[in-house]
């Protein structure tokens, strides 16, 4: 298979000349979009440059091969080769025949194809702007109107990046969507919290979170050279997440797993790499995979249901075809906001049969005065990792479809089924290497034994 193509067009099918700092009202720049599809093809017209020393900033119209789909057209702003900015992060545009970029003479930017056919646009039309700017410190793409007054910027759409100096608020947040996945990720910024949240199917559910002290409300939060900071309504530092490593912080990104890193340029390694990361893996939504376990050494393992069936959906299904199954030693790191008080394990358990979207539970006994008893229930199995022996009040339950069989056992007899998760398959190599020795063992001896005998 060959590599993919990667072509790089500077001021390319361009009518007039531009200069590297500003795109003007009446600028037009043109790729043409392959006739045949091309894995893994990018092709760019850089129509500004920051003109600071590598990594630079530098913005372009992009033609991208997407997998299955044809090419999107989109507008990209580049740190380097990283990508931190893109008009197409939320919808694709799929041209027909190219991809065009447009200053229009009213000051709207907008993305056409051949056929005029409009898939993206600022939304600027009588706003008076008159140029299309890059700020060189921040990388914030802006469109200006004769007196240098901002009408619109990418700082105010972000993507899944947030750069040194942008702000994030609560009219705003980061998003990452996975490749060939219908869950996305999101970083928001709520009043008393940042939450980092999964959103499944019309479903969210939080994994990681960072509150200040009792007290304080969140305003905003802004990436700093030092790491992300986070700011009340008076602009005063209420928290923060500092960077491990000395060199400034450029950015932080959601990744495609949901993590949130913050980054710096190393000029030894010629690359960005992560100054710190929030979450290891374990603590991931989804670092398995739906059905998936994360084990307590950071290996994935997979449910194994001996006479049972799992399923992603058990609407249509009888409740005496589907039964709750305990994982021992098992939690999930997904919480949700709708979890029932004062519910006994019972009817956390029958709630979940009863609603059939339901796809787990997390039951936790409480201890101590006004704790109670707390059920959370669960539209998929995911978030799961394997947890010590007695290490948790909680337990974890999945929703499976019973194979071959019409009868529904009572919660009174519910039996825990076991799944395999890591720590059973490290149990099992160690059986097998040890089942090895004794072999090697009585094989050597026996043959010791053979050659005496032979030699006697």
């Amino acid at each position: 298979m060959g590599l993919p193509c990667v072509f790089f067009l500077l001021f390319a099918f361009l009518p007039r000349v531009f200069s590297a700092l500003s795109f003007p009202v009446g600028g037009r720049v043109t790729i043409p979009v392959p006739s045949a599809y091309q894995p893994g093809f990018v092709g760019r017209a850089f129509v500004l440059a920051a003109g600071n020393a590598p990594p630079d900033f530098r913005a372009a119209l992009s033609v991208e091969a997407i997998a299955g789909a044809g090419y999107s057209c989109s507008v990209v702003v580049l740190l380097g080769d990283v990508k931190v900015w893109a008009s197409d992060h939320v919808t694709k545009f799929i041209p027909a025949g190219r991809c065009v970029l447009e200053m229009t003479p009213d000051g709207d930017l907008q993305l056409m194809d051949r056929a005029g056919r409009i898939g993206w646009r600022s939304g600027t039309t009588g706003l008076g702007v008159k140029s299309l700017l890059l700020k060189k410190n921040t990388g914030n793409l802006v469109l200006a109107d004769a007196q240098n007054q901002t009408r619109w910027q990418s700082f105010e759409h972000p993507t899944n990046t947030m750069l040194w100096g942008q702000r994030l608020n609560a009219s705003s947040r980061l998003t990452s969507f996975p490749v060939n996945s219908s869950s996305f990720y999101s970083l928001e910024v709520h009043k008393d919290k940042l939450v980092a949240y999964l959103n499944w199917r019309g479903e969210r559910y939080s994994y990681w979170e960072l509150q200040p002290r009792a007290g304080r409300s969140i305003a905003y939060t802004r990436v700093g050279s030092t790491g992300l900071k986070v700011f009340d309504v008076n602009s005063r530092k209420i928290t923060q997440i500092l960077a491990m490593k000395s060199g400034a912080v450029r950015f932080l990104a959601l990744g495609s797993k949901g993590n949130l890193g913050l980054y710096y340029y190393s000029a030894s390694h010629g690359k960005f790499e992560p100054s710190c990361r929030a979450l290891e893996l374990c603590d991931l939504p989804l670092p398995c995979g739906p059905y998936g376990i994360c084990s307590s050494t950071n290996t994935c393992a997979y449910l194994q249901l001996s006479g049972m069936e799992y399923s992603t959906s058990f609407c249509g299904l009888a409740i005496s075809e589907v039964e709750m199954v305990e994982l021992r030693s098992v939690v999930t790191v997904l919480r949700t906001s709708s979890s029932a008080s004062n519910v006994s394990k019972e009817e956390c358990l029958a709630s979940c049969l009863d609603d059939c979207s339901c796809a787990a539970a997390l039951h936790t006994n409480g201890h101590g005065v006004g704790t109670g008893e707390w059920c959370s229930r669960y539209a998929l199995v995911g978030g799961a990792r394997e947890v010590e022996v007695g290490a948790t009040d909680s337990s974890y339950w999945i929703k499976v479809a019973r194979k071959g069989s019409a009868r529904h056992e009572t919660s009174a007899s519910l039996v825990t089924k076991v799944l395999i998760v890591g720590g059973v398959v490290d149990a099992v190599a160690l059986c097998v290497i040890l089942g090895g020795l004794v072999y090697y063992f009585f094989k050597i001896r026996k043959r010791s034994v053979d050659s005496g005998t032979n030699n006697s």
